[in-house]
């Protein structure tokens, strides 16, 4: 393939500075938006497992165009648990990788977001910029877990789960990726 390498490009004045390109050809600028996949989850998701596991209807693939291409990842997840006080883990996973995550810290969960002891269901945001460096179908989840299986861990819900107008809710979470050009 032929590589052509310019410094800049100039028309002429009387056709507007007007660039022509072939049918099937595309321009693209650094940092442009190619293109965009997202779902939205409105319905509720439990889990009595301690080990990660993924929250039906909050997954996105995408294949990138270009192995330089960046991928932006965009979430609001709200979680919580049920059972009395108890904790429940979020990460945000790419393929069987979580991303987005902290640093390991001896035993320490590595997550997204984290919510313990508390009867608010939190919003937990996710805004990152990855490098997947492939041109393969790549997959963006998210995944819960609780620290007891005796507790459950929710999406989607509060932790009373009463059905009133003013006492309880349904939620809303979501999960965008974006292909920014390399």
């Amino acid at each position: 393939m032929s590589k052509l390498a310019v410094g800049s490009i100039e028309g002429l004045a009387s056709e507007g500075y007007k660039i022509t390109v072939p049918a099937g050809s595309k321009i693209v600028q650094a940092g442009a938006v190619l293109q965009v996949v997202s779902t939205t989850k409105t319905d509720v998701f439990t889990t009595t497992s301690t080990s990660f596991v993924d929250v039906t209807g909050l997954t996105v693939s995408i294949t990138p165009s270009s192995t330089s291409s960046k991928i932006l990842v965009l979430g609001s997840v709200k979680f919580g648990f049920t059972g009395g006080y108890s904790a429940t883990h979020m990460r945000t996973v790419r393929d069987s990788t979580p991303i987005f995550v902290g640093d390991a810290d001896g035993v320490r969960s590595r997550d997204s977001g984290y919510v313990r002891d508390t009867f608010e269901t939190p919003n937990s945001s996710i805004v990152f910029l990855d490098s997947p460096s492939t041109t393969s179908s790549v997959t963006y989840k998210i995944q819960l877990s609780t620290y007891d299986v005796s507790r459950t861990a929710t999406v989607n819900r509060d932790y009373e789960n009463t059905n009133s107008a003013t006492l309880s809710s349904r939620l809303a979470s979501t999960i965008t990726v974006m292909e920014i050009a390399g």
